[in-house]
């Protein structure tokens, strides 16, 4: 499309597209399961209008739902560059990358107060969630560099949206030209590649099944019914038994006048604070314990009380909230877990969007390709995760020493893969030196201790951190190689370390012991250190026994 296509919105929204069809109305089970059944063929309109009316009167779900949309809505989207396995990204992927975080950071420039910025639109195609379809219009704009930008999102109304022939989400424009509002289920329908470019279309699938089946809310509805109905019922009791009965003895000998005169007062009562009666008159005013309610197995709050906890359970997980019990600190962080799963699950959604549609029609409108793509990532905190999995990698590729490629690391653990000009974190050994920076020649040349908890002095300029650095990489780099050949020929890879005056404790522990028992990275253990590895057959190996302690 060209753009001023692109600019030119193709829905235009009038005030009647937002009317609530059936607030107010009491709608009976059989109501209920037609607005279902044409939703399931197809009619999205009809059935979003049920949906309005469920989030309108149950605050629970109300709250859910907002809790989901402002949650994911706040995350930090993480753009990041196309790059080969294994390699770097190229020049060109990093402009990309760069132009598409500008493109996703804009906050201004919205054509008109119904078409908000780019966090409006992730706000509003997260009621796929709940109502399995959520469809996003974008206007487009040219900057004063010539490159073309999304200026404007607009929710699309559900009246303008169905499923083709082919069960395919598509738009059911007016038949009478736009804002005319003359729908119909029969009205035709376009498919959304007419307009490339245009819309942003979220599908969130929970069963198998049409597009009109997909709808979280669907599964609530009688759940719903059956609260509203509760609620009714509950409103009516109190107002039989929430007031205090009001009870009057009259005479028996009293005339009709007399009867109908205290009955106007009991009457009177109920919004006077005072009554006129016939001498001998015996009023009593009655207040219940709990009037007219059964307690928790009340069935009026019963209802009530199944819908919200399906509701939670539904979008928020099964946990100890959910629930109502309390449990221990260790137990209250798994069931956190299982919330944050779901949390995870809605923003990798909203990411799959962006990624399929609004970064390759970015990069294709303004490149004229839609090669070597960026990507996003929704990073979810996940600390307990985030931390099992960084001991994990720390017993697998450092203690452990197996092979393993930078860019698996980086991707892994989600962190963006430096610039070829950027300044590098410098990380410190456990020894306490740079492992990275080469020893400033300047530097003193005062003894220190070796770090490893022995008294031995180290002469610091007898080697330099760059050359410790270049041993250990070296080590690293042909030890999996040394595992498997020894294993392969029925051997043990043995510490052998040269023992005299000055060696380490750390090293004198180690010596003679195979790998796996007491250390499992190669040696140089520390600056200076002589120890080597030698093979040893299985038959011939003798485990030391009069050795200190390995560290």
């Amino acid at each position: 499309m060209s753009p001023t296509s692109l600019a030119k919105p193709i829905i235009r929204p009038s005030s009647r597209d937002l009317e609530p069809q059936l607030f107010g109305r009491s709608l009976s089970p059989d109501e209920i399961s037609t607005l279902l059944d044409s939703g399931a063929r197809g009619d999205l309109h009809a059935q979003n209008d049920l949906f309005n009316l469920m989030e309108d009167t149950w605050p629970r779900l109300r709250a859910n739902l907002q809790k989901i949309k402002t949650s994911v809505r706040k995350l930090p989207l993480n753009i990041q560059p196309y790059s080969p396995k294994n390699g770097k990204p190229s020049a060109a992927a990093q402009e990309k990358a760069a132009f598409v975080e500008s493109a996703l950071q804009l906050h201004r420039g919205e054509v008109d107060t119904t078409r908000g910025p780019f966090s409006s639109a992730l706000y509003d195609l997260l009621d796929a969630v709940a109502r399995g379809v959520a469809v996003v219009e974008i206007t487009w704009s040219t900057n004063k560099d010539g490159f073309l930008y999304p200026t404007g999102f607009l929710q699309v109304p559900a009246q303008y949206i169905g499923v083709h022939t082919d069960a395919t989400l598509a738009l059911r424009l007016p038949v009478s030209g736009f804002g005319a509002q003359v729908f119909g289920y029969n009205a035709a329908l376009t498919p959304f590649s007419k307009y490339p470019g245009k819309f942003l279309t979220a599908v969130f699938r929970t069963k198998a099944g049409s597009i009109g089946e997909a709808a979280q809310l669907r599964t609530l509805a009688p759940l719903w019914l059956g609260s509203m109905l509760g609620w009714e019922w509950l409103v009516q009791k109190a107002e039989l038994f929430g007031t205090p009965l009001r009870w009057a003895n009259y005479p028996t000998n009293a005339t009709q006048a007399e009867i109908d005169a205290i009955t106007e007062a009991l009457i009177n009562m109920g919004t006077a604070s005072w009554g006129a009666f016939p001498t001998g008159t015996n009023l009593q005013l009655f207040h219940g314990s709990v009037p007219g309610v059964a307690g928790p197995n009340d069935p009026s709050e019963r209802l009530m009380a199944m819908a919200d906890r399906a509701c939670d359970i539904m979008f928020l997980g099964q946990n100890l909230a959910v629930e109502g019990n309390s449990g221990s600190k260790a137990a209250t962080q798994v069931h956190r877990e299982v919330e944050l799963d779901l949390f995870e699950s809605y923003a990798d959604f909203i990411a799959d969007i962006i990624n399929s549609q609004l970064i390759p029609e970015l990069i294709g409108l303004n490149w004229g390709n839609k090669d070597e793509l960026p990507f996003v990532q929704v990073e979810l905190p996940r600390p307990k995760q985030e931390q099992e999995l960084a001991d994990r990698d720390k017993t697998l590729f450092l203690e452990m020493g197996l092979p393993v490629s930078l860019q698996y690391l980086y991707e892994r653990h989600k962190i963006p893969t430096p610039d070829a000009d950027a300044e590098l974190f410098v990380p410190v050994s456990p020894f306490g030196i740079p492992t990275a920076k080469p020893a400033d020649p300047a530097a003193p040349t005062a003894a220190k201790a070796c770090g490893c908890g022995c008294a031995a002095p180290i002469d610091a300029a007898s080697e330099s951190g760059q050359s410790f650095a270049e041993r250990e990489a070296r080590a690293y780099a042909t030890f999996s190689g040394e595992v498997l050949q020894a294993e392969a020929n029925d051997e043990y890879l043995v510490w052998d370390a040269t023992l005299d005056a000055v060696t380490t404790t750390l090293c004198q522990g180690r010596h003679g012991r195979r790998w796996g028992d007491g250390w499992l990275t190669p040696p140089p253990a520390h600056f200076n250190c002589r120890s080597t590895l030698v093979r040893v057959p299985k038959a011939d190996y003798k485990a030391p026994i009069d050795n200190a302690p390995a560290l």
